[in-house]
């Protein structure tokens, strides 16, 4: 039989020893308090909130439409300090130009996409 690193000969009884001692510690190890933090206090359970949330972030589109909240924002913004210009540039034209490109841009990324749990119907 060939043994590799990982491979440890142990006798029974002296596993067994071995798995009893460490029995004992765990059970006069004492409690977790609240004083320890609250991850250490509750169990990991795939039913708590952090679980959960990213689903229903994916499900009501959370970050999208924050995100295209901000843009409206943004250009709402731009918008009313170009109009506020008494002559503005070439420059300045351009930069509205590409906030209300980009914005066409986001707008059909916005509009195309999908919540990530959902199925389309086909």
């Amino acid at each position: 039989m060939a043994e590799g690193k990982n491979t440890v000969n142990v006798d029974r009884a002296e596993y067994d020893a071995m798995r009893d001692k460490i029995a004992a510690l765990e059970a006069d190890a004492p409690a977790p308090t609240d004083a320890d933090g609250w991850w250490k206090t509750r169990p990991v359970s795939k039913e708590g909130w952090l679980w959960i949330a990213p689903e229903y972030f994916s499900r009501w589109r959370l970050f999208p439409r924050a995100f295209i909240t901000m843009y409206i924002y943004l250009l709402w913004r731009v918008v009313e300090w170009f109009m506020a210009l008494q002559a503005p540039v070439a420059e300045q034209a351009a930069l509205v130009s590409v906030v209300v490109g980009a914005g066409a841009a986001w707008f059909g990324l916005y509009v195309n996409s999908t919540a990530g749990g959902t199925k389309k119907d086909s």
